[in-house]
């Protein structure tokens, strides 16, 4: 991987973008254009990017993590912060890619190789994703609970689903989701799915601990919410 520099890479995206001093007011789906993607044509840039036009949403949810462009902080590979208040961003989830633009208008699209972890900020909302490379070292992750003893992470898949008997451009967007708790200073991992059943099977090395929290929680619906507070409650 090419050490890149900050001062670089800020200089040639203003160069090619200009200056914003404000959030594009347009959300992410309101662009009317056909999804393509091609080469972008400044070859100068030091990060592998391309060029794409956002679609509008096909009804029912987005391929879009957000519906706006929001504020974000990205890690490249080299370990490079990059962070400025005119670059917006967004994510593609069924593409696992991410999305800058600076007028809501033209949009690069980040070659997922060239960086480590990314962060986008809605308000209140922060969004963590990086890569996992002992689960899957193509895909980036959800980071719900970050700890040295036990992390959580959350996987996003997105598929379009086409109604019966429908045109082609009549469907819908369906997530589904995945959640790994990581441990053993990140060398090992489990699968846990939202069941009692499930976080009781994979998290045995854990079982009184475990045990004392449905105790405590067996009432409670076993949901994401739930799961990131056992983790906490694990990391104790």
């Amino acid at each position: 991987m090419k050490n890149y520099t900050t001062v670089f890479f800020l200089f040639l995206i203003h160069a090619a973008y200009g200056q914003k001093d404000s959030l594009p007011s347009a959300p992410i789906d309101s662009l009317n254009h056909p999804v393509f993607q091609k080469i972008v044509p400044f070859s100068s840039i030091p990060l592998k990017i391309n060029a794409i036009a956002i679609g509008g949403n096909l009804g029912g949810g987005s391929r879009y993590l957000l519906d706006k462009w929001v504020a974000g902080s990205v890690i490249t590979a080299t370990n490079t912060l990059i962070q400025n208040d005119s670059y917006f961003f967004n994510y593609d989830k069924i593409s696992n890619n991410l999305l800058l633009t600076q007028d809501s208008k033209q949009v690069i699209e980040i070659d997922k190789r060239e960086f480590k972890s990314f962060v986008l900020r809605d308000g209140r909302n922060e969004f963590a994703f990086q890569h996992v490379f002992i689960i899957d070292n193509s895909s980036f992750f959800q980071a719900l609970v970050q700890n040295n003893k036990y992390s959580l992470f959350k996987s996003i898949r997105t598929r379009r689903i086409r109604k019966n008997n429908s045109s082609p451009d009549d469907g819908e967007y369906v997530d589904s989701y995945r959640y790994f708790l990581v441990f053993n200073e990140g060398k090992d991992y489990v699968e846990i799915g939202l069941r009692k059943k499930s976080i009781l099977r994979n998290c045995g090395f854990e079982w009184q601990k475990v045990n004392a929290y449905f105790s405590d929680h067996g009432d409670d619906p076993v949901d994401e919410e739930l799961l990131i507070d056992l983790v906490r409650y694990l990391n104790k």
